[in-house]
This record gives C-alpha cells, sequence and structure tokens, in this order.
C-alpha cells in the first residue's frame, strides 16, 4: 500500500477533524521519493532511540502518537533534537505522522480506553 492509502485508512479509523484546533496533526513529514509502505512504526513519543530503530528497521512510516513538530522551525539544525529527527526521518525517506488529539477524541479513542480503566 502507497502512503495516500495508508494515511486513508488512519483517516478513517480517526478522522483529523476531531482534532484540537490547537493540534498539529497528520503527516509531518513527507518523503520526497514515493514508496510503498511496507513497515510502520507505533510510539508514543519520536525520540532519538525510536529514530535509531526506525532507521535500522528501514521503517517506511512512524505514527507517533505525539507530535514530534509542533511549532514551525526558522532553520534545521543539529543542536536542536526535534529538528535532528526532521532531518534524520527526511534522509531516510521515513514518513512521520501524528493523531495526536484526534485519537483522544474519537469514539473507543485514548480517552475511551483511559476511562474504561478508572
Amino acid at each position: 500500500m502507497d502512503l495516500k492509502g495508508v494515511l486513508e485508512v488512519l483517516e478513517q479509523l480517526a478522522p483529523l477533524s476531531l482534532a484540537e484546533s490547537w493540534d498539529n496533526v497528520g503527516l509531518l513529514v513527507e518523503p520526497s521519493k514515493p514508496r510503498p509502505i511496507k513497515t510502520i512504526l507505533l510510539t508514543n513519543d519520536l525520540t532519538a532511540a525510536v529514530m535509531d530503530e526506525a532507521v535500522a528497521m528501514s521503517c517506511d512510516l512512524i505514527v507517533s502518537y505525539h507530535p514530534p513538530l509542533f511549532r514551525p522551525f526558522k532553520r534545521l539544525l543539529q543542536k536542536d533534537w526535534k529538528q535532528r529527527l526532521a532531518v534524520r526521518a527526511v534522509e531516510a525517506g521515513i514518513a512521520v505522522f501524528s493523531p495526536h488529539t484526534s485519537w483522544d477524541s474519537v469514539e473507543g479513542g485514548v480517552n475511551d480506553w483511559l476511562v474504561a480503566g478508572v
């Protein structure tokens, strides 16, 4: 399946329109060269260790619950860990998607799961 197809499936599971207006959800990093999505890594937070794992396993898409890119960048520098992750994703051709508050808001989503545990 291509990236567009995977994004359509994710949209069906939890429409991005359910996300809070302040949130940064959806496709955050799009590779310059389209390729089939064969390997997806799911994480709560995109960290350097998670990116290392994604690169090592030749991952095609990272779904990071929390958006690793939240505020706009004025530049991409190696000294900032979030900027460094964005550059690594682009260099490795890895797409990055974040559902955050859309997964919180959807019926049967994160908030419902948490309430059920109380």
